[in-house]
């Protein structure tokens, strides 16, 4: 079977951050150290073939695009330089910026000056008009939906998560139909395989895999797994991440106990109070995690960040800002009084976490989902694939 070449690939994959694609000579030494790699998933060299060949349609439709955790064992043991751990990165930069509406991610990934001026200009806008919407600063204590009334804080949140829910599901529709194209299948498929249902391999791909990092825990055998563990890779990414869910947790919750009539949101309580404590103890994880994700690109001592981007520096910083300012935060709540800097941390916080879900689909944050629906398909194990890189091209 013929398909059609694209020469200006791996040019396009070089403004993304690709550096010593050309070097690959397909020894295999990459295949062979990768612990992910298996007869279903030969990688990265199957990738740095799509991209050298320019088969863009593969590329994008390669669930292995995903499943690396960029160990950097690849990189680390590859005798040319190819640097096929950076390769990966890149093309997943690459797939973010094509599968989101608009080509917006592009501005992100390849113009990441543009990109910063966009989220810095939404962060101020939402900040003005939270501003706007500003009520009397208490002093007996931190009111802060006193100073920002819930009701407006209510609606401009659904409001975003409405337009990010429907940008989202463009995208991850978009990601699955170029996998289900690229290795053949139909939409039955994605739901019926031959290794478990459908529920089966949604379980290991969410809570197996993605919450419990049991692969990358296992099997990636990089550098930056062999430290102690709370500095070990791994630990770092599931830190954020579990950080993360936990705020969104606590959030949900403490919505749904104002809906219930048993609390009102931003009333004051205890610390050991489930929402407040689930709240704090996630903010810390998160904080914890994004700050050393910063520090592992501003001392790169591994393989796989030693070709840090400002799109990886942008991510980074608004996660930051976010998780380090939601943590302000908790800190005035207790302080005696009511620090005049607590509402001015409050409307930062809520801007910079406003942006940061609107940017979801064109940023790196979208790899998180990405992740999930790969490894579901993986797990899933539909028909038998065809060759993936023919042998006939055109």
């Amino acid at each position: 079977m013929s398909q059609r070449v694209d020469p200006t690939l791996a040019d396009e994959l070089k403004e993304y951050g690709a550096v010593g694609l050309e070097m690959c000579i397909h020894c295999g030494n990459c295949t062979a150290i990768c612990s992910l790699s298996t007869e279903d998933a030969r990688f990265p060299r199957q990738l740095m073939r799509m991209a050298q060949l320019g088969l863009r349609d593969q590329l994008l439709g390669s669930k292995e695009l995903w499943l690396c955790y960029n160990c950097g064992d690849c990189s680390e043991t590859c005798p040319q330089q190819a640097e096929p751990a950076n390769l990966m990165a890149a093309a997943r930069s690459y797939a973010i910026a094509q599968y989101a509406p608009f080509k917006i991610g592009a501005l992100f990934f390849k113009k990441t000056w543009v990109g910063s001026l966009i989220a810095a200009v939404l962060v101020l806008f939402f900040g003005v008009f939270l501003y706007g919407e500003r009520g009397a600063m208490a002093t007996d204590s931190l009111k802060l939906f006193g100073f920002i009334p819930y009701a407006v804080l209510h609606t401009v949140g659904l409001a975003v998560l409405l337009l990010i829910g429907v940008i989202s599901l463009v995208t991850i529709l978009t990601m699955m139909s170029r996998i289900i194209h690229a290795n053949h299948l139909s939409g039955k498929d994605v739901f019926n395989g031959s290794g478990m249902n459908g529920l089966q391999a949604l379980w290991e791909a969410v809570v197996v895999q993605s919450l419990g990092q049991k692969r990358y825990r296992q099997e990636c055998t990089g550098p930056g797994n062999q430290k102690s563990w709370y500095l070990r890779i791994w630990f770092v990414h599931a830190a954020a991440m579990w950080g993360f869910l936990g705020l969104l947790l606590a959030t949900v919750m403490d919505y749904g106990l104002d809906a219930l009539g048993l609390k009102t949101t931003g009333a004051a309580v205890a610390i050991w109070y489930p929402t407040r404590l689930i709240g704090t103890l996630a903010g810390l994880l998160f904080t914890y995690g994004v700050t050393i994700l910063l520090y592992k690109r501003w001392r790169p001592e591994e393989k796989a960040h030693r070709f840090s981007r400002p799109y990886d520096w942008l991510f980074l910083s608004l996660l930051w800002l976010s998780g380090t300012s939601g943590l302000l935060i908790e800190i005035a709540l207790y302080l005696p009084g009511a620090p005049v800097w607590g509402y001015w941390m409050f409307i930062s916080h809520v801007a910079v976490s406003m942006v940061l879900l609107l940017l979801m689909p064109f940023t790196k944050f979208a790899h998180a989902i990405y992740r999930i629906a790969a490894i579901y398909i993986f797990t899933l194990k539909p028909a038998p694939e065809r060759e993936t890189v023919p042998a006939g091209t055109e």
